[in-house]
């Protein structure tokens, strides 16, 4: 048998992955990375998952007489990761503490099952370990999945969708939190948020945002050309605008059209800095999944409402 393809084989059956962890003989934390976890009874509580017998942990979890099953969730890849390897710290700077039977419990995980060990059984090259839950723990978060060799996410199917009628009610003139457009619209208007203050700090209005963002990524750029590149916002600015700009030493303007100011870029850079961060906090609290599929999504919708309009900085103008 080759067993690379029968690896390949066993990775086709998706997997949720957690970390085991459990207690040495010095009461020191031992901990590794398994995804051969699997429930046995309901009554009594039991779960089993195994260990290769190669694994330097072995002696630990066989004799310590318990072990703490922590089911990853989602944005743990890293800590999974971590305690997949060997010769190291894996406890280091991680949040734990000791269980009810002395294993340590990670402070993060979707869901947890402390056991006391009652079976081991030869299984091959593994030990599999049978133990009796004793006490457990579940979060709403979702699980970590490995499949194909990879780490993957889960997502539930939908129930059927919602009809418009479910969601908009045309006779009433009523809508519900499902209604697409409410959504789209009001994560818009708090995300967008801390942009809006900042601008408010510094006395921008956003038609001039707009143009210093422009010609950031393209400059210099004749105010035809900007008010093209705009026109679709609703927001493009008019002569009297860019006028006022230079004054106000945001723009300056040459044969060639018109530049950022060191003044200008100085507020673009602050702007793009505090959405910068915004966007940083948001991706810590969802999914690389889930970020990609915001992403696809939102592509969708540009690309459906408004695929005649060119994307801003990629559009090549004659007469910049």
């Amino acid at each position: 048998m080759d067993l690379t393809q029968f690896r390949a084989a066993l990775g086709s059956f998706p997997t949720g992955v957690t970390i085991v962890t459990t207690a040495d003989a010095d009461g020191e934390p031992v901990g590794v990375t398994a995804s051969s976890f699997n429930s046995v009874s309901l009554d009594p509580p039991m779960v089993l998952w195994s260990l290769a017998k190669t694994a330097r942990s072995k002696t630990d979890f066989c004799s310590s007489g318990h072990f703490a099953i922590h089911v990853l969730s989602a944005t743990q890849e890293e800590l999974s990761n971590r305690f997949a390897k060997s010769g190291q710290d894996k406890f280091a700077g991680v949040d734990w503490e000791s269980g009810v039977l002395g294993s340590p419990v990670l402070g993060q995980y979707a869901a947890l099952f402390q056991c006391r060990l009652v079976h081991q059984y030869e299984g091959g090259d593994h030990v599999i370990l049978v133990g009796e839950v004793v006490d457990y723990d579940q979060r709403d978060s979702a699980p970590l999945v490995f499949h194909g060799g990879r780490y993957a996410e889960t997502r539930s199917r939908g129930e059927g969708g919602n009809a418009e009628g479910d969601t908009v009610d045309i006779e009433h003139g009523a809508f519900s939190d499902d209604f697409l457009f409410y959504l789209l619209s009001r994560a818009h208007f708090q995300a967008s948020r801390p942009a809006r203050e900042t601008m408010a700090e510094l006395q921008l209005s956003q038609t001039e945002y707009l143009t210093l963002a422009i010609l950031s990524m393209e400059a210099p750029a004749r105010s035809a050309t900007l008010i093209a590149k705009l026109d679709h916002t609703g927001l493009a600015p008019d002569e009297a605008t860019l006028d006022a700009m230079v004054e106000k030493q945001l723009l300056s303007l040459s044969d060639d059209g018109y530049e950022l100011a060191p003044k200008g870029r100085d507020f673009h850079i602050h702007i793009l800095s505090v959405v910068k961060a915004f966007e940083n906090d948001l991706l810590a609290r969802i999914t690389p999944g889930e970020a990609h599929e915001a992403k696809r999504l939102l592509k969708k919708i540009i690309e459906f409402t408004g695929a005649d309009i060119p994307i801003s900085w990629r559009d090549e103008s004659p007469d910049r």
